[in-house]
């Protein structure tokens, strides 16, 4: 990726990440208020979204490290399994608070399709992998940190919404699809872009 990007990308994803522990902490109340009412509804869910989705936050720029792959594979694979196994555990532990989610149907559907997708691009990387088709894995692999990454731009989107006086739960009708439609368009109008570039 373009060197100005990689270290917001980095930044980024390490103080959101980092930020997002705070619940291991603060009690709930205090550091996520607007997570609070899960616990009734999807207690185990929720921790268990709130501790994984930070881990794979925090793992997916060492995942994209081209000096890790390099120097150090066998890091780079126990690390992408590490990485698979949080999506797996914070998509599905996702789909379990939907249930209790507050905002509307719109909003829900949203994280749903992100949940679901979240855990598919991550499956299918894995899956090309396995099957040693690297050029592929790594597409699926970049589909699944842009995914990911989705937790940063749905703070930069909701910020300035909240500042405007939106509650948290109004931002998640923009949030909910913003977030990780964002980042895929850009995504994918990168890869096509480093196709079409002339050699």
């Amino acid at each position: 990726m373009p060197r100005s990007f990689a270290w917001f990308f980095w930044t980024l994803s390490m103080i959101i990440a980092l930020a997002s522990l705070r619940i291991l902490a603060l009690p709930m109340a205090e550091a996520m208020p607007h997570m609070l009412h899960y616990l009734d509804s999807a207690p185990v869910g929720t921790w268990v979204h709130m501790i994984a989705g930070p881990l794979a936050l925090g793992l997916a720029p060492f995942q994209l490290w081209q000096g890790l792959r390099r120097r150090r594979p066998a890091l780079h694979r126990w690390t992408g399994r590490v990485y698979a196994l949080a999506i797996l555990a914070g998509g599905v532990a996702s789909l379990a608070m939907l249930p209790g989610f507050q905002g509307s149907t719109f909003a829900q559907a949203g994280f749903g399709v992100l949940a679901v997708l979240w855990i598919g691009t991550t499956f299918l990387g894995v899956a090309r992998a396995r099957t040693g088709d690297m050029a592929a894995h790594r597409r699926w692999m970049l589909r699944s940190v842009a995914l990911t990454f989705a937790a940063v731009t749905l703070r930069l989107i909701m910020g300035p919404l909240v500042a405007l006086g939106w509650t948290v739960t109004e931002t998640f009708d923009v949030t909910a699809w913003g977030s990780w439609l964002i980042n895929l368009a850009v995504l994918e109008y990168w890869q096509r872009r480093r196709v079409l570039k002339p050699a």
